[in-house]
């Protein structure tokens, strides 16, 4: 009697997240962030500043366009010059001055498989079923001070481990793990300064760490849902 107790006692006293599973703990995120409101979203423009490792003290600009599952241009500037990548359908193209290249060239195969989730602009979660997503719940994890539930995404090429707050839902951490130019990378994301727009919660500060580029803290100024977009900014100019 008194293990059967304990053990009773020892369940009560455990966090109820650990009865959820990780479609549970998805849908509450997904209600907590507006989730189902992305179904009118079809194009979105972002604009921010960066500070970065690789560029301390210099002002960085950074900006992306997308079409849901269609293309997505991202233009980084500093200093004078412009970065650009492109990823439109199932090519690409990109500039980097910064590396002498200011002549727009297709990129691989790899580099448009690992940057075509910019295409993807409700995120990994919305409609996880529909793309053929897996989760699996983990565990819980610290981050900066929070528990945070931990959920493994399986994306077939690519896997995603997510942290939800477990007070908000929201995610305020994400680590990526994939291949590219046949290297394992693996990279981390924090999200915090998290606003209301339209009814879709968004982070406004996000910290990227490791992926090979350096820590960076990027601060968005200006958030636009569905605007008009023209279709030859994804256009590969001629040589």
């Amino acid at each position: 009697m008194k293990k059967a107790l304990f053990f009773a006692a020892f369940l009560i006293s455990t966090p109820f997240i650990h009865a959820q599973d990780a479609h549970e703990v998805v849908a509450k995120h997904l209600k907590a962030t507006g989730g189902d409101k992305w179904a009118n979203i079809n194009s979105i423009k972002m604009d921010a500043n960066i500070a970065s490792d690789a560029a301390a003290g210099m002002t960085i600009g950074w900006s992306m366009t997308a079409i849901r599952d269609k293309a997505a241009r991202m233009d980084v500037s500093v200093m004078g010059m412009e970065q650009t990548v492109v990823v439109n359908g199932d090519a690409g193209w990109a500039t980097n001055p910064f590396a002498g290249q200011n002549d727009p060239e297709p990129l691989t195969d790899d580099q448009i498989k690992s940057m075509s989730d910019m295409t993807d602009i409700d995120g990994t979660l919305v409609g996880y079923k529909e793309k053929g997503y897996k989760l699996e719940y983990v565990g819980t994890e610290d981050v900066e001070g929070v528990d945070c539930i931990k959920i493994k995404v399986d994306k077939g090429e690519k896997t995603e481990y997510s942290f939800f707050d477990p007070e908000t839902y929201y995610e305020i951490k994400r680590v990526d793990v994939q291949d590219v130019d046949g290297k394992s990378v693996e990279s981390e994301t924090l999200y915090s300064n998290f606003k209301d727009q339209d009814g879709i919660v968004m982070p406004f500060t996000i910290q990227q760490v490791g992926g090979g580029m350096g820590n960076s803290t990027i601060t968005m100024t200006k958030l636009e849902f569905n605007p008009e977009v023209d279709n030859a900014i994804f256009e590969m100019p001629k040589k």
